[in-house]
């Protein structure tokens, strides 16, 4: 059978979203792309939630080991972090850590909201993981410049959802 053109040179475009998690896992492991030239691919990836068969992006995921998925969390690029955090089935505080700690572009007008979509992606998962994680990155000498200010900033944001669902409780529901 004879393979059509962009089978030959679009190979991760032209295959099932089973195969693009295939491909990418392989590169992955390989170490054939450096984590910034997997980083299209795996916005490619997400671009699309349901499979041919109907499959999830979770049910593709379910099955990759804890490194590969850190890896992968470490090649996406901060706007699709929250996203992929939100997808990925039990999270570990390393691929938290790695999520936390991305930063937002020079170039981004409000850097605020993107970290803001990555934490509360995180939280939402599991708020012992986010506490565990932001402890984590606290420790380590490379944390981002922007962290601490960022997770204060959250912290006030959770505190005053606290206050309004307690003062408002139908609002919540």
């Amino acid at each position: 059978m004879k393979r059509k053109w962009y089978e030959k040179y679009l190979p991760f475009v032209a295959q099932s979203q089973r195969m693009q998690v295939e491909w990418l896992v392989g590169t992955i492991r390989k170490g054939t792309l450096h984590l910034d030239e997997i980083t299209p691919y795996v916005r490619l990836l997400l671009a699309e939630e349901q499979g041919e068969e109907g499959e999830t992006l979770v049910d593709f995921l379910k099955n990759l080991d804890g490194e590969v998925l850190c890896r992968m969390v470490q090649a996406a690029d901060i706007y699709d972090v929250a996203k992929l955090m939100r997808l990925v089935p039990s999270p570990t505080v390393e691929q938290a850590v790695v999520a936390l700690g991305k930063e937002p572009p020079p170039y981004e007008k409000n850097p605020e909201m993107i970290l803001d979509k990555v934490f509360q992606a995180i939280h939402d998962r599991s708020e012992t993981l986010f506490e565990k994680a932001a402890l984590e990155l606290k420790k380590r000498d490379d944390a981002p410049a922007h962290f601490e200010d960022a997770y204060e900033r959250f912290e006030e944001i959770l505190a005053d959802e606290r206050i309004l669902s307690a003062m408002y409780p139908k609002a919540w529901n």
